[in-house]
């Protein structure tokens, strides 16, 4: 009988092309010929990619209405590119969002029902003198400033009235009014032809706010016309755009190419949507009503205290007006109340209806889901097919990928993230990205979508070498043809293919389940990169030194839990009560992550929620309650919430405090509840309560990340030391339970060897691994097969390199290739392809160095070095014994090694090393090292960053262009083959 691991050597071996890394694709509008799009998708293709997720972004120096989304062009160069994909056994992916204009309409301006819209608000002070005469306008056209992100707004013409309201102040002080609430007077009823004529009761300060909606008027570009962002929150939205995706982007061509790809999709990228006037408030004509059906109460008395400012995301939201103590929780709950309903009304008028009529047409339906926006993070999980998140708003943080990994794993859903999108473009070794991924696999995101892809052809007069940048030249990078280690990307996306295979086998086996709720996530915690003083910190700094790689967790910040190899992550707990949760055995989702233990920790919890948990509790779930927790509100200031108190009230007003407490009081009574005041006790009160780690350290680790699969039999378990930058060589020790033959998977070339280091203990196997910093490993224990013991590989140097012969391959811009298309429309597109020059530089060194201590190489160079040298060994590998060739450092180039004219085999970034037991002879023999750099100095050298705005300063509301600095390239060692066995 065969092993239960045999049916995965096949696809280890050749990882299928579903597994693969997918790209976004920047097309310059619908310039490209069709030439172009055709050898982009080869190039695609023959690199190893699967798939490619395609938008439209600013060529600037075109004719828009020829070429944008929504032309003739755009219409036809989306075909191609679903042709051409789908041919080849590729996803696509349709890309919308707020800044794409495939998910704005030019069938809607911004008065009509279905456009975005707010609520705004103009406020008089008024004295005993009270106020006569007509209410006052919003100033539609004022200029406020423009807005970080693209896209420019037209003002709408329409603003109805909503309310008018009168509130007394207690105390002013320029924007820090707090307003006596409870004596708010409602207006509305008494406005005749728009006007008001009133005298306040009192003799106190009052302030009468005259409240109106209107478009938002946010567009998106480019577009052959200019299209309008729709309502997220209001159905009229959504039907706006199915219209129009089936009446007129849907034609039958496309149809039918759809037909034929089984991974076509739709991506709803990031929700940036804007809001323009003072109000702050995203509003719809039905917002009033649906917030008073589900929350029991109007919305209107409290719109005062719910008006806001925010820039770019919800996270950064402050409130204008504030009110006194006694009235504070209050405030707190009505602010809570009108954020879940934006979420129920985005699930239930967008994502829902959108996903079906998706689904009607085959394409699945991958989104970002809430993003940024004053949207619960976790509750939209359960309507969308796959989950993104990005490794821009999260700087790759092991705890902000835990956020939405609770949703993706409760619900099966396909978790996948958008990487590569930094403040840094052509500047960061390969090794940066290849942490960010191997951070990301360890939180469970078994997708790696890269930010991005761009043709190296683009317009005349605004593409030059390296080629057309498509997301704007000074921001994310590039994984296509104009990289020097392109050259290597075959085997980069067959490693890569292959941990994602594994591990979505089976089913996620997660250890604890946190339960929060936030409706401001700040997921602009990856994008702090400057000092209180102004001062910029490298993305490359910030990310392998300081966050989670200073032992600064963000929203579990006690770090207990992930020392000692347990597996947790986030959801709200509303979710637990969606009929395809279950609980059983002990086990929250018994098929999916299988909870252990719940954690409740923040100060606010739905009573529904709460009286589930006491019914799990009484059939055996075991939750904790922690007193005391603190997790993070905004990183840009430091601020943090601090939860005096777990589950103290509900989080919204609805007046179940009462019944809260006494649900509360029963379920500490339950002899699988536990309390704690401090989050460090968390671990040993859960192991108080007989909870153990599937995958657990048998004594605390403060460098290794880990995850766990289970299918069967089979536990598919991934480590990671991800302390990459300022961790030394670790050896960890983890318990699985069960028996049997523990097989350790080589990435790089998909072989598959009995790992040695495994001993058992009672009904658990214990294997140990030393890991280097960055290092990853791969293993699988097959309890189908009979328990095996080994002892820990020794290891020794037999032999290493030198007398190195070394060429570096030195490119820089060659000739300009000009491609016309005439498809006989009444006009010629013309594309200009820069070409790369490469030059072989041969170095008369014998010794290894840094490209820029090289003589004949040196500070001004880019591309891919060349090392040949001789290895002689006197013996070859014993029985059981693997010979492995280590390369020490190649300052973080993407690369491969051949042996005596064997085929490239690749190499971790990190750790570089190649098992040479099959290739290697006895006596002489011939290794040769191809490693590649990204193109930052030669870019330097050309003056490309001279001018170049530095995001990461933008975003932080100052200016100044990129400070670039020369990087050391290429291979240093030491070079030498080890005997391990």
């Amino acid at each position: 009988m065969s092993a239960a691991f045999d049916a995965h050597r096949e696809p280890l071996a050749h990882p299928p092309i579903e597994y693969r890394p997918e790209q976004r694709w920047w097309l310059a509008e619908g310039l490209h010929t069709d030439e172009t799009i055709r050898r982009e998708i080869d190039a695609a293709h023959r690199l190893g990619f699967g798939g490619m997720e395609f938008l439209a972004m600013d060529e600037q120096a075109i004719d828009h209405s020829r070429y944008g989304w929504g032309a003739e062009e755009w219409v036809h160069d989306s075909a191609i590119v679903v042709e051409e994909t789908t041919a080849r056994g590729m996803s696509f992916s349709f890309t919308s969002g707020t800044n794409w204009s495939n998910a704005n309409l030019p069938t809607i301006d911004p008065d009509h029902p279905a456009a975005a819209q707010e609520l705004n608000y103009v406020v008089e002070e008024v004295g005993a003198g009270g106020r006569s005469g007509a209410l006052p306008l919003i100033d539609l056209h004022e200029q406020r400033g423009g807005h970080i992100l693209p896209g420019e707004r037209v003002a709408p013409t329409l603003q109805p009235l909503v309310a008018v309201l009168a509130v007394p102040t207690i105390a002013s002080a320029g924007d820090g009014t707090t307003l006596a609430i409870d004596r708010l007077v409602d207006l509305t009823a008494q406005v005749v032809d728009d006007a008001l004529d009133w005298t306040p009761p009192t003799d106190d300060d009052w302030r009468l706010f005259t409240f109106r909606a209107h478009g938002t008027g946010q567009t998106a570009s480019p577009s052959a016309t200019v299209n309008y962002t729709v309502n997220y929150l209001e159905r009229a939205g959504v039907d706006a755009v199915i219209d129009y995706w089936r009446d007129v982007v849907l034609t039958p061509e496309l149809r039918e190419q759809i037909a034929r790809n089984p991974r076509a999709q739709m991506y709803m990228d990031s929700l940036e949507l804007n809001v323009w006037g003072r109000g702050g408030m995203f509003w719809g004509p039905n917002v009033a009503a649906e917030f008073a059906a589900r929350r029991g109460y109007e919305i209107t008395p409290w719109l005062p205290v719910l008006v806001r400012q925010s820039e770019l995301m919800a996270s950064s939201t402050t409130y204008t007006y504030e009110v006194d103590d006694t009235h504070r929780i209050e405030v707190e709950k009505v602010r809570h109340d009108y954020v879940e309903t934006l979420t129920d009304l985005y699930i239930e008028h967008m994502l829902r209806p959108f996903a079906e009529f998706l689904h009607d047409n085959g394409i699945l339906l991958r989104s970002e889901i809430s993003y940024g926006l004053p949207f619960e993070l976790t509750r939209p999980g359960p309507e969308v097919d796959g989950i993104e998140t990005e490794s821009l708003e999260f700087g790759s943080q092991i705890d902000a990928y835990r956020l939405l990994a609770g949703p993706a794993h409760l619900f099966g859903k396909q978790y996948s993230s958008e990487t590569g999108a930094t403040t840094r473009n052509h500047m960061l070794d390969h090794r940066f990205y290849d942490q960010i991924i191997a951070t990301q696999l360890a939180a469970g995101v078994t997708k790696t979508v890269l930010h991005g892809w761009a043709s190296v052809a683009g317009a005349e007069g605004a593409t030059e070498w390296p080629g057309h940048e498509g997301m704007w030249s000074m921001f994310s990078e590039r994984f296509d043809l104009r990289q020097p280690a392109s050259e290597f990307y075959p085997l980069w996306n067959d490693a890569v293919g292959r941990v994602q295979y594994l591990l979505r086998q089976g089913h996620p086996r997660i250890d604890v389940g946190i339960l929060r709720t936030d409706h401001f996530v700040d997921n602009t915690s990856g994008m702090i990169f400057t000092t209180p003083d102004g001062g910029r910190i490298a993305d490359e700094v910030a990310y392998g030194r300081m966050w989670m790689r200073d032992r600064q967790n963000h929203w579990w910040r006690d770090l207990g839990m992930q020392d000692a190899g347990w597996s947790y992550e986030f959801l709200d707990g509303s979710l637990l009560e969606h009929e395809d949760v279950s609980f059983a055995d002990g086990l929250v989702q018994p098929d999916g992550p299988g909870y252990q233990a719940l954690i409740v920790y923040q100060q606010t919890l739905d009573a529904d929620v709460a009286a589930l948990l006491l019914d799990w509790a009484r059939q055996g779930l075991r939750v904790l309650i922690v007193n005391g927790a603190s997790d993070l509100k905004l990183l840009a200031t430091g601020e943090y919430t601090h939860h005096e108190r777990a589950a103290a009230r509900t989080p919204g007003r609805d007046g179940r405090d009462a019944e809260l407490a006494a649900t509360l009081a029963e379920l500490r009574a339950q002899p699988t509840v536990a309390e704690i005041d401090d989050p460090a006790e968390t671990v040993d009160a859960l192991r108080g309560l007989g909870v153990a780690g599937r995958a657990e350290f048998t004594a605390e680790n403060r460098n290794v990340l880990g995850y766990l699969r289970e299918e069967g039999d089979l536990l598919h378990v991934y480590a990671y030391h991800f302390l990459y930058e300022t961790g030394e060589d670790t050896t960890v020790e983890i318990a699985l339970p069960g028996t049997g033959r523990m097989h350790r998977i080589d990435v790089w070339t998909g072989e598959v060897r009995e790992h040695r280091g495994i001993r058992v203990e009672g009904d658990r196997t214990i294997a140990t691994l030393r890991l280097a910093p960055g290092e990853i490993a791969l293993l699988t224990l097959d309890r189908s097969e009979p328990a095996t013991e080994s002892t820990v590989a020794g290891r020794h140097v037999l032999a290493g390199a030198s007398g190195w012969s070394i060429a570096v391959e030195s490119w820089d811009a060659g000739e300009t290739t000009v491609i016309e298309e005439d498809r006989g429309l009444g006009y010629v597109t013309r594309e200009v392809r820069p070409e790369t020059a490469v030059t072989r530089l041969a170095s008369p060194a014998t010794a290894l160095a840094p490209w820029t201590d090289l003589p004949g190489v040196g500070p001004e160079v880019s591309g891919v070095g060349e090392y040949r040298a001789t290895i002689t060994l006197d013996r070859l590998p014993a029985d059981g014994e693997r010979f492995v060739l280590e390369l020490g450092s190649t300052n973080g180039g993407l690369g491969s090694v051949s042996v005596n004219g064997g085929a490239p085999v690749g190499f971790d970034t990190s750790h570089p090393t190649v098992d040479v037991t099959d290739a290697v002879i006895g006596g002489a023999n011939e290794v040769v090292v191809r490693t590649a750099s990204s193109l930052n100095n030669r870019l330097i050298a050309r003056g490309y960053y001279d001018e170049l705005p530095d995001i990461a300063l933008l975003i932080d509301g100052r200016e100044g262009t990129h400070q670039v600095s020369v990087r050391p390239y290429g291979l240093v060692g030491p070079v030498r083959i080890v005997a391990v066995g």
